[in-house]
């Protein structure tokens, strides 16, 4: 028997130890619910857990800017359902305005509500915002919505220009006839004139889809009395869309269509006098119809365009709805996997738990009676 070392000591010593720690580690995997809380636990797992939780992270904010690319289209979506509203009304306001049963007042009133009706478009196109930007002014042009956790994966939203201007020059681009009186005396002749000198003619013209200025060629306009009756038209003198300043050549241009020219004579002016290009209240018209026949082809095409604005933003918005779902569903099943890899299986660590409990109290009993034992050499002593 030696004294000296007490190797059953030792021994239960150093196995008390090894079991202590297992019993930390549980206790750490139970109380934080993860599995691996340091490298050291499992490093493989670590790294492949970190890579999904960047994944998922990300994935989970991809989700969230579409929510916000939804809010915003919504925002557009909402305004541009108020605009279709007034041109709607302006659509039917420029059939009752062309009834041949209206006298020159009604149609003031007419003019009147149609005016204000664009003025209102005109303050939702410049105010209508989403984050403090513009969304209906034209500057909302190419915004990309990020919706994947890598770069490149994104959705682009542009959002025209829909001021009352820019619908009348779409409405020009897509070709709307007008009618004007044009008098030898009132063009300037460069060359040999096309109309007989001093014979007044009123000229039937259709504007081209070629943008704000339009040059025409000697034969794309002729004497109207030979054309208007065939197309269903008086022969009032009515100047409606533009005022601009005539040149007559073998060719010949208009200048200064603008489309704010163009916007006044839809709701307020028409030309009475090709000489002297003098412009009357319509209150004081004849009794003329083609103005209400240009805001009806205005109306017409600005209804057709504020249609196509909002069916492409709903369709961008059922494919951010979509892109949510897919989104949610790999965040889901990502999360599923990560899980598997880092988190504690409570079940199974509380078995570790309880075994290494039960054997550090064994072990400290044990250790007890080692140390026990050499008591006896005492009695050899006596």
């Amino acid at each position: 028997m030696v004294i000296v070392h007490n190797m059953a000591a030792l021994n239960a010593n150093r196995m008390f130890n090894l079991t202590n720690k297992e019993q930390a580690k549980s206790t750490e995997k139970l109380s934080s619910g993860y599995k691996i809380n340091r490298a050291a636990d499992d490093a493989a797992g670590l790294a492949i857990s970190e890579k999904m939780r960047r994944q998922v992270r990300g994935l989970t904010q991809a989700s969230a800017n579409s929510a916000d690319g939804i809010s915003c289209i919504q925002t557009a979506e909402g305004a541009l359902t108020e605009v279709h509203d007034m041109l709607q009304r302006m659509n039917e306001l420029s059939v009752k305005g062309a009834t041949g049963t209206l006298t020159s007042e009604d149609r003031v009133y007419i003019t009147l509500e149609v005016r204000e009706l664009m003025n209102e478009i005109d303050r939702i196109h410049s105010t209508t915002t989403f984050n403090e930007q513009n969304l209906l002014d034209g500057s909302f042009q190419d915004k990309q919505l990020q919706v994947g956790a890598e770069s490149g994966q994104h959705i682009s939203i542009s959002i025209g220009n829909l001021s009352t201007n820019d619908l009348i020059a779409s409405a020009l681009s897509k070709g709307i006839m007008y009618r004007t009186d044009v008098h030898s005396s009132y063009c300037r002749v460069t060359e040999a004139p096309i109309l007989p000198p001093n014979k007044p003619g009123d000229l039937l013209y259709w504007y081209p889809p070629v943008g704000s200025n339009a040059t025409f060629a000697k034969d794309e306009y002729r004497d109207y009395d030979a054309v208007l009756p065939a197309w269903g038209l008086d022969s009032g003198h009515c100047h409606i869309l533009a005022s601009y300043d005539l040149t007559v050549f073998h060719s010949f241009s208009y200048n200064s269509i603008t489309d704010e020219n163009i916007k006044d004579k839809l709701t307020n002016n028409f030309q009475t006098n090709a000489t002297g290009g003098s412009e009357e209240a319509l209150v004081n018209a004849p009794a003329c119809t083609h103005n209400f026949d240009a805001l009806n082809a205005f109306t017409k095409s600005a209804i057709s365009d504020v249609s196509r604005v909002r069916a492409n933003l709903g369709a961008i918005q059922n494919r951010l709805e979509h892109t949510i779902k897919n989104l949610d569903n790999v965040v889901e099943n990502t999360t599923a996997a990560e899980s598997s890899i880092r988190d504690t299986d409570m079940a199974t660590e509380m078995v570790k738990y309880s075994n290494s409990n039960i054997i550090s109290q064994a072990g400290q009993t044990l250790l007890a009676q080692a140390n026990q034992t050499k008591q006896g050499v005492l009695a050899l002593l006596q």
